[in-house]
């Protein structure tokens, strides 16, 4: 199958400029010998990795997981057991907290997605809550408990400290970029289909014999790999990780990223995820102020743009099409069709 089969709406102008951002982000720290700026930017890296995650099971398979945070945070625990405790290379280690999470993931899959509703939504509310808690209560030393996991080596050790950072960010920026266009090939493959199918029309996706349990586990399970090999980067860079990473505060600011961006569309968590990483890093001194802009943005979104950011810029990219269209004289028609290539 082509490349353009797979991403129909992608013609060879936007695969271009797409490509063109992508090399100027990864131009960024070569512009900067700012340490702090090239930190926050790994961070919001890592955080899209995790929304891109999140997106995938919330969005395209309409699961309403709000246990991502604990699969994050078990496949970074994992990846530093691993690190802690084996002579396995670093990068193993992160690839191994991806497979742990996924299988945890698919643990958790079995019981949730058996209720429906709020209920889904308490189980991994609470799935999230006991893992924090047993993370925290935990006397034997091997998580760290409340002071966090003992310090890990890292990907690149050896490294000063600048060519480190330039070393993770690209790093991370890849794994970036191969979530993004993993997501975007499984939204257009038979499975994505499938659990687009199961979440807009149950019932038609039954009479047609799709399996609600079978493929939204295989949701649950490419959601948690990328999810835990997220939360082993966020331990390799930082060397450690507490239990504050799956509390209510970060869960609502990453809901808050999907939201604004677009739930459900492959670039919505990249454009949530930048907005208010630079929110964030504007207000960082202020954060009674920070909350109130980010709840105040997600008001707005909500009640005025329900589809977000991409939902918004598809709809202005549709009229500036329709209206092409008709000053060249194609009329209603010729709007019309320029319409259905835009939605497409």
């Amino acid at each position: 199958m082509t490349r353009r089969a797979h991403f129909p709406a992608m013609s060879p102008g936007r695969w271009l400029a797409v490509g063109a951002v992508v090399l100027l982000i990864a131009l960024l720290p070569l512009a900067t010998s700012s340490q702090y700026i090239i930190s926050v930017s790994i961070t919001a890296l890592i955080l899209l990795v995790l929304n891109t995650s999140w997106n995938f099971v919330l969005g395209v398979a309409g699961v309403w997981n709000f246990g991502q945070l604990a699969i994050y945070a078990l496949g970074g625990y994992g990846a530093g057991l691993i690190m802690l405790h084996t002579p396995v290379p670093a990068w193993l280690a992160v690839l191994g907290g991806g497979v742990a999470a996924g299988l945890f993931s698919i643990v958790l899959a079995f019981p949730t997605l058996r209720l429906y509703g709020i209920y889904t939504s308490l189980l991994t509310f609470s799935f999230a809550q006991v893992i924090q808690l047993v993370i925290v209560n935990d006397n034997t030393g091997i998580t760290g408990s409340t002071y966090g996991f003992p310090s890990v080596s890292g990907l690149y050790p050896n490294l000063s400290p600048l060519a480190q950072n330039r070393a993770y960010y690209w790093t991370v920026l890849a794994v970036v970029v191969a979530c993004t266009v993993a997501v975007a090939l499984i939204s257009r493959s038979k499975l994505g289909i499938a659990l687009r199918t199961i979440r807009d029309a149950p019932s038609y996706a039954a009479a047609r014999g799709v399996s609600p349990l079978r493929y939204r586990i295989y949701a649950f399970a490419i959601s948690g790999f990328m999810a835990g090999v997220a939360g082993g980067l966020y331990m390799s860079y930082y060397q450690s990780m507490t239990p504050s990473v799956m509390g209510l505060t970060p869960m609502s600011v990453d809901v808050t990223m999907l939201v604004i961006g677009g739930l459900g569309t492959i670039f919505g968590p990249v454009l949530g995820t930048s907005l208010l990483t630079i929110i964030q890093t504007l207000l960082v001194d202020y954060p009674g102020i920070e909350l109130t802009i980010l709840g105040a943005v997600l008001l707005v979104i909500v009640v005025f743009v329900p589809g977000g950011l991409v939902g918004l810029i598809a709809r202005a990219r549709r009229r500036l099409t329709a209206w092409v269209s008709e000053d060249e004289g194609g009329g209603p028609a010729a709007a019309a069709e320029a319409d259905a290539r835009a939605m497409a």
